[in-house]
């Protein structure tokens, strides 16, 4: 066999090495994201666009695996620059309260420890904490992480007692094209996963403030609370809608904490906010903590908003609740219940914890591919069912228990 010139054996291996980059270009340009939304595989993404039709396949995510931030997000914050000792590559311990002025986005291949009565804050509405660790989290008593929407992901969670993920009254912007804010001066309650509360009857009938939105996408939610409605031009708002907490855990997540992501206080002179987005993934969440996306009390009470737990093994001693808020217009008509999913069940409950009230939560279509298991509707939560029921199928049971309203 003859041998090749050298230079067409030089010219073959630079052609080579051009299809080579391109395609680790095309790699690359496939995992850069845009800023905001959910955790999905190597980036965060947009969950109204990417979800809108996930309600017919399959929710229960790999437990194995743990997002990852696109390149863009890993910046060049270190442990020391939020006043902390060590390296997020090894072990960062924050020992000294942090306040922000803009998002944070850390990546580290170490542990993470928040010592116990510590704070990591960025008060403004929708900014973004976000710790992406592949090692332990450990956040101590007392201590405080808290802002419009908080990411993290790590192997494994402990949140000690007494300690807060808390985006209450911080939530950005709702998605566009929706009505979780009222129009008008009633001073009603925002809506999300539930209607927001309205204490004004028109024709002896009720009527309710904020609209729901985000149902294509509570198995995975990841929208804003909406703000509660004013009395007046010169107060057009109430109360601020809840954030979002968003947590990956590729073992297990030891909550004897708090995950709080409610909607605010509107007073006597505007409606409470709706609460916001809770998702959890993780093989195993144990403890005795509580997790709430409740709606905020005003004038009329906020709708409750929504939370998923997309988990192998959940302990009973766990607290979630998404109702809906006090209305001191109208003490019988709090804020419409938001929804709790079990996406390792398929599992859907609607309770508003025995407060009274007229508003609904719409129960919209219901998935056929996979069926949900159960649907339970409890605790004076009143519900919508705007289609026949003969086309709503669950695989095991609908149940309907302790006061609930069928419309």
């Amino acid at each position: 066999m003859g041998m090749y010139p050298l230079s067409v054996l030089v010219y073959l291996l630079w052609c080579m090495f051009l299809c080579l980059f391109q395609t680790r270009l095309c790699v690359l340009s496939s995992m850069e994201c845009g800023g905001g939304g959910y955790w999905l595989g190597n980036c965060l993404q947009d969950s109204e666009s990417s979800l809108s039709n996930s309600s017919s396949t399959s929710v229960t995510s790999s437990k194995a695996e743990i997002a990852e931030f696109s390149s863009s997000m890993k910046g060049s914050v270190s442990c020391e620059d939020l006043g902390g000792v060590g390296y997020f590559n090894t072990t960062c311990l924050l020992h000294s309260n942090v306040t922000l002025e803009s998002d944070l986005h850390v990546y580290g291949t170490g542990n993470l420890g928040v010592l116990a009565h510590v704070s990591v804050l960025c008060p403004s509405e929708g900014c973004v904490i976000a710790f992406n660790m592949t090692g332990t989290v450990n956040i101590g008593q007392y201590a405080v992480i808290s802002a419009g929407s908080v990411f993290l992901s790590a192997a494994n969670l402990t949140m000690e007692d007494n300690s807060f993920i808390n985006t209450t009254a911080l939530g950005g912007l709702p998605p566009s094209q929706t009505s979780g804010t009222p129009v008008g001066f009633d001073g009603a309650g925002g809506g999300h996963g539930g209607r927001g509360a309205s204490c004004l009857k028109k024709n002896d009938t009720s009527n309710w403030g904020g609209d729901v939105y985000g149902w294509s996408s509570l198995h995975r939610p990841s929208s804003y609370g909406s703000k509660g409605g004013g009395t007046s031009s010169e107060k057009k708002f109430g109360g601020n809608g809840g954030g979002r907490v968003m947590l990956q855990v590729e073992e297990i997540f030891y909550l004897n904490g708090s995950v709080v992501a409610e909607g605010g206080d509107g007073g006597v002179d505007g409606g409470g906010g709706s609460g916001g987005s809770i998702f959890v993934l993780a093989v195993k969440l144990k403890g005795y903590g509580f997790i709430s996306a409740a709606g905020g009390m005003g004038l009329g009470g906020g709708g409750g908003g929504r939370v998923s737990l997309d988990c192998y093994s959940i302990q009973e001693n766990v607290k979630v609740t998404v109702h809906g808020g006090y209305s001191i217009g109208c003490p019988e008509n709090a804020g419409a219940a938001g929804t709790y999913f079990n996406a390792d069940l398929l599992s859907l409950r609607v309770g508003n914890d025995n407060m009274t009230t007229e508003t609904e939560t719409p129960l919209l279509v219901f998935p056929v591919a996979p069926l949900w298991s159960n649907v339970v509707v409890e605790n004076n939560a009143k519900v919508l069912v705007p289609l026949l029921w003969s086309r709503v199928q669950v695989a095991n049971f609908f149940a309907l228990e302790m006061g609930f309203t069928e419309s």
